[in-house]
């Protein structure tokens, strides 16, 4: 971060903030869960068919992001997606229809990914050398951290004060919309109309193009596929259900369950950004370290699973597991050096890794919110948590074998960078 040019700064703060609004505003359940099925008079089924609506969406549209991100500048892309969020946010800010809060979940799966996410990810590689791969994803998840603590605490404040949850979250998407626009104005003044790339050769291989069928053929994007799989899955339903496991199972307030959910949600992001990049930077094979943090993961689900009598210890391990998943998820896009991806291929690449690597995602919440509704209904709701954290260890024991897989391609690679060299 501190080699970077002041230009280079601005995209960079630029892309991660937009970012961190385009993935906070439309998963605002995972923090303020309680309250947004009370604003909008939600099943927990229906909390999951939203979010399976959203996720669906994200999937199909990763490939298609792929390929505009190699067809339309940076800035092109980030000012479409901020002005639809713009948009969009306001149209949820004032409806309680159940169709239209559909039709909205998917139009920001549309804009969220589509028009940004390959975009981002493309900008973001093209800013560090390959060396600092780590460290420039996960300061910029760091980033997107800072800005969605900020927002997070902004939106915990506006519920507090609020005399309803419809109207608290009327006001918190209000607050949404507004941020988005002050970004589109920042992205307009201080994108450039050219990409902007770290001075080490790689432009030229980035002007490269590859096809559809090099990226699948390619052995590097399918371990990467792997291993962002089942870290995703253990970031995004860590994330999702154990703000409310604290309110449903330990029986916390929900105002102190919001609380530690931004603590959780941004606040380690921003923590685990930064550290998790210097620390997965320093490991000759990023796949030992990520056979390291699965491995830790499933010792810490195992402890809020035996844990829920000893409040704060459990309160603590779930802070531990959102800090690990976090970690990964900051750096699992870094692994595609060692992966043996080109530069050059990252925009397609990313979004055909994407589409594979999600597919779970989507499948997974409805599942999750049907064990939850019937464990509920059965008059014992940890049981249904329980299920989801068995599916959070296999989801793990999954990824030690991918992080095994991953140091396997990256020995393979050096060895044929070597021969190459000769």
């Amino acid at each position: 971060m501190k080699n970077l040019s002041f230009q280079k700064f601005m995209v960079f703060f630029i892309l991660s903030s937009t970012v961190a609004l385009a993935y906070q505003i439309p998963y605002l359940r995972y923090t303020f869960y309680d309250q947004f099925a009370a604003a909008y008079q939600l099943t927990n089924t229906q909390m999951g068919i939203l979010a399976s609506a959203l996720n669906l969406t994200n999937v199909l549209c990763y490939p298609i992001g792929g390929f505009i991100a190699d067809r339309f500048s940076t800035k092109t892309l980030i000012c479409t997606t901020l002005a639809a969020f713009v948009a969009v946010t306001l149209v949820f800010a004032f409806t309680t229809n159940f169709v239209v809060c559909l039709i909205i979940h998917v139009l920001y799966g549309f804009f969220g990914i589509a028009t940004l996410w390959s975009a981002y990810l493309n900008g973001i590689r093209n800013l560090a050398d390959k060396d600092n791969q780590s460290k420039i994803f996960g300061s910029s998840e760091a980033t997107r951290g800072i800005v969605q603590t900020i927002m997070g605490f902004a939106f915990l404040g506006i519920l507090g004060v609020t005399t309803s949850a419809a109207a608290g979250m009327k006001a918190v998407l209000l607050l949404g919309s507004g941020a988005c626009a002050v970004f589109f104005v920042l992205a307009i003044v201080f994108l450039p109309k050219s990409e902007v790339r770290h001075d080490d050769g790689a432009a030229g291989e980035s002007a490269e193009k590859y096809s559809l069928m090099e990226v699948l053929k390619n052995p590097g994007v399918w371990v990467t596929i792997f291993i962002i799989m089942f870290a995703y899955i253990s970031w995004s339903i860590g994330n999702g259900y154990l703000t409310t496991y604290t309110v449903q199972v330990l029986n916390i307030s929900q105002g102190t369950a919001s609380a530690l959910g931004i603590v959780r949600s941004y606040i380690i992001v921003l923590l685990a950004g930064f550290i998790g990049g210097f620390i997965l930077d320093k490991f000759t094979y990023k796949g030992t370290g990520f056979l390291v943090l699965f491995v830790a993961i499933i010792a810490a689900i195992i402890g809020v699973m035996t844990t829920s009598a000893i409040i704060p210890l459990c309160i603590s391990l779930t802070l531990v597991i959102a800090f690990l998943a976090n970690i990964m998820k900051s750096t699992y896009w870094s692994v595609m050096d060692q992966a043996g991806v080109p530069v050059g291929m990252t925009a397609i690449a990313t979004g055909i890794i994407s589409f594979i690597a999600f597919i779970p995602d989507f499948l997974v919440t409805p599942v999750c919110g049907k064990w939850l509704d019937d464990a509920a209904a059965a008059g014992n709701v940890a049981d249904g948590f329980d299920k989801i954290f068995i599916l959070l260890i296999a989801s793990s024991v999954l990824g030690i074998i991918s992080a095994i897989l991953l140091t396997r391609r990256t020995k393979k690679v050096k060895a044929m960078e070597f021969n190459e060299g000769l």
